[in-house]
Formats: C-alpha cells, sequence, structure tokens
C-alpha cells in the first residue's frame, strides 16, 4: 500500500501553488481596477462629485503601488466625503459647552 505524498501546506492552510494563483489574480485584478480608475480621471469635477470623489482622490488612489488594489483608497474618501455630507439628524445634537445651571452659593 502507497501513500501520496500530502501537498506542502503553508501557514495559512494554502498550498503554495494556491498561494500563487491567488496573488497573480488579485494582481490582475489590481490592474483591472487600476485601468478602471484611469477613466475616472477623465471625468470633470462635477461628474466626480457626483458619485461622491474628488480629483484628490482619483490621483491618490492612482499613487498607489502596482501591487496594491487602488479601488480600496475610492471606497474609503467616499464612505469618508459621505459621512462628512450627511450628519445623523435623529439625534439631537450635544452642546459643546456644558450647560451651567443656578450655582451653589456656598456660607
Amino acid at each position: 500500500m502507497s501513500k501520496s505524498v500530502p501537498a506542502r501546506m503553508t501557514f495559512t492552510g494554502m498550498t503554495t501553488p494556491g498561494l500563487i494563483v491567488r496573488s497573480l489574480t488579485n494582481f490582475a485584478k489590481a490592474l483591472r481596477h487600476r485601468g478602471e480608475i484611469r477613466h475616472l480621471a477623465e471625468f470633470d469635477d462635477r461628474m466626480l462629485k457626483d458619485i461622491g470623489l474628488t480629483r484628490s482622490d482619483v490621483s491618490s488612489a492612482l499613487s498607489e503601488p502596482l501591487i496594491r488594489n487602488p479601488s480600496w483608497v475610492l471606497v474609503r474618501s467616499a464612505e469618508r466625503h459621505s459621512r462628512g455630507e450627511r450628519p445623523d439628524r435623529s439625534r439631537p445634537a450635544r452642546p459643546v459647552v456644558p450647560m451651567v445651571t443656578q450655582a451653589k452659593r456656598c456660607a
């Protein structure tokens, strides 16, 4: 009875070829997203504002290293802009300075 040699596993539980395939897939996705962001760079400022971005958001995404997916920069920027533009009006705002009621006099 012969036993097959198990595939070499890495510390994450994936085989080495699996890690290589995943890395190449992520790199191809990052390149594809980078091309799509280059198309966003051709939009005018009004069009970028309509989708919740600014010109500097697009340029900072394109300045990311080649191996990183630049779309995450745009996602974080759009979330940050949307939080800043739409404050939560469901709760009353707390005063910055505490309200002082009638002070007690020391006798």
